[in-house]
This record gives structure tokens, sequence and C-alpha cells, in this order.
């Protein structure tokens, strides 16, 4: 890892596809050949990551087999690390295009732990999938919680023990 994970996402994205995100150098947790891990900054549920594709290429039929056996091998390290350190019920994996305002478009993919039971971390609170929960449209929330970087650093540091 670089001295200012900060700029690897210039280097990643010279173009500033990447420049919008947060606190970079907080949420930032481990580069690979072809991808960048990260926490995003809006947890909602605990030890929710974003993986980042650094080349530049917006569509899945661009992915070489490198990248996407890559991509597999991380999401196995993550899953086995997020289970470890949080213990979640599931895990949802989504590759999603839709705030090309923060990307550019550029190929990400979000790792969700879900939580059937209520969640408390660093004196924090978080999303769970209780009966009440599940009536709720997921489209339908409009809070978006950008936990404090304190409890991010806390998340960071529980997780990347497990990390290999």
């Amino acid at each position: 890892m670089a001295n200012q994970p900060n700029t690897l996402y210039t280097t990643m994205a010279p173009c500033g596809c990447f420049d919008s995100f947060k606190n970079q150098e907080v949420d930032f947790l481990k580069e690979y050949a072809y991808w960048f891990l990260a926490l995003n900054w809006e947890q909602g549920f605990l030890g929710r990551s974003i993986l980042f594709l650094k080349a530049h290429k917006m569509d899945e039929v661009e992915v070489t087999d490198s990248e996407a056996l890559e991509k597999h091998q991380i999401y196995c390290q993550w899953r086995n690390a997020i289970t470890k350190a949080f213990n979640p019920d599931k895990i949802n994996q989504a590759q999603l295009g839709n705030e090309e305002f923060l990307h550019k478009g550029l190929i990400h993919w979000h790792f969700v732990p879900r939580y059937r039971r209520h969640i408390t971390f660093a004196g924090a609170s978080f999303q769970s999938d209780d009966a009440e929960s599940q009536k709720v449209i997921y489209s339908d929330i409009h809070k978006r919680i950008v936990y404090p970087v304190e409890v991010r650093q806390k998340i960071k540091e529980k997780f990347l023990k497990y990390l290999t």
C-alpha cells in the first residue's frame, strides 16, 4: 500500500472518475493487481465495501479473464474476512452504474453484508434485515448515512485483521 492511498485513486483514474469519494485515506483497504478494495463511506450495512477495477472500462464484456479471476479471488478473501470480523447472515453483490456522476460509469462491485439481527459496532447502529425493515422497498430509502470517519476507521481496523 502506498504512503498516501489518496493518490492511488488518481493513479487508477487520472480522469478524476473517483475524485468525489470522501476520506479515501480512511476507506481504502487494499490494492490488488487489477482492483482496489475500499469501504463504502455510506456504511448502512456494517462492512459494506466497493471493489473498483483499475482499468478504465465501462462494461463487463471488457473485463479480461485475469481481471475476472482476480475479482473472484478478492471476493473470497473479502467474504472470509467479513465473516470473521462481523459474521453477517448473508451477502449481496451488485455491479451498478447508476451514479455516473460519482464514477463516470466505470466498473465496480458493491459487496453488502446483510444482518438479520440488530447490529452495533463502535457505538454505532447499522441497518438490519428484521421483519420491519423487510417491509421497506430498498429504492424508497432516502436516508443515506455517512458514518463518521472514526467509526469507519474502527471498521477498517477490525476488517483488516482478517483480510489475507
